[in-house]
């Protein structure tokens, strides 16, 4: 009886913590001030090796000139095209939203 009690505490104690909020999830859901929910965002696609050289002043520069629409032209905001969810497992899977219609010619 007492190893199933412990067994039944730890499995308690650890759906607990894998369902606590984590601060990518706080940034996405608008919980946290404008800076640090960039710098939050910032940092989690950073964590990753294809974007570990990420340069978001860049990237934000080149990508709101492509788009010919609001609020994609002047958006400042990475939540604007960006967004995750999670799935079963608690996985977390990212989205890019790209806007419908045409983008800015390059020439």
């Amino acid at each position: 009886m007492r190893p199933l009690l412990i067994f039944l505490a730890a499995l308690l104690g650890a759906t607990s913590v894998s369902c606590a909020s984590k601060p990518i999830d706080n940034a996405f859901a608008g919980k946290m001030a404008p800076y640090e929910e960039t710098r939050t965002i910032v940092d989690y696609c950073e964590s990753c090796h294809v974007h570990s050289k990420f340069k978001p002043a860049q990237h934000l520069a080149e990508v709101t000139s492509m788009y010919s629409k609001e609020p994609y032209r002047s958006s400042k905001d990475c939540k604007t095209c960006h967004w995750i969810s999670r799935d079963i497992w608690n996985d977390i899977k990212q989205y890019t939203h790209f806007p419908k219609g045409r983008l800015v010619s390059d020439s």
